[in-house]
C-alpha cells in the first residue's frame, strides 16, 4: 500500500502505483482481472494484479452487464488511468 511520506508531494505519490501497475500488458499478470458486484452501491469493482488498485464501473457505462464485459471495461479504464496519470483530487490530512 502507498504510504505518503511526511514531506512528500501527494500528487506525485498518487501516480506511483498506477504508473507501475495500471497499464495493461495482455498475456501477463497486468492483463488479469476479476469483477466484484457491489452490494451497497450500483456497479462493480474490477480488480487487477495489485490489491490497492481497484476500478469502479457503474451500470450506466455499459449496455451489457456480463461480468466478462464489465471486467474488460474496468481493465481498459485501469489501463487508461495508468497511462494518463492525471490527478483529479488530492486531500491532505497530514497534520
Amino acid at each position: 500500500m502507498l504510504r505518503p511520506t511526511p514531506d512528500g508531494d501527494l500528487a506525485d505519490q498518487a501516480t506511483t502505483l498506477p504508473r507501475e501497475y495500471g497499464p495493461v500488458h495482455p498475456g501477463t499478470p497486468a492483463g488479469d482481472f476479476d469483477t466484484i458486484e457491489l452490494r451497497d452501491a450500483p456497479g462493480w469493482v474490477v480488480t487487477g494484479h495489485h490489491p490497492d488498485i481497484l476500478t469502479h464501473v457503474t451500470p450506466g457505462e455499459l449496455d451489457d452487464h456480463d461480468h466478462l464485459m464489465v471486467g474488460l471495461h474496468g481493465r481498459s479504464k485501469r489501463d487508461q488511468d495508468g497511462r494518463d496519470l492525471r490527478i483529479v483530487h488530492v486531500e491532505d490530512k497530514r497534520s
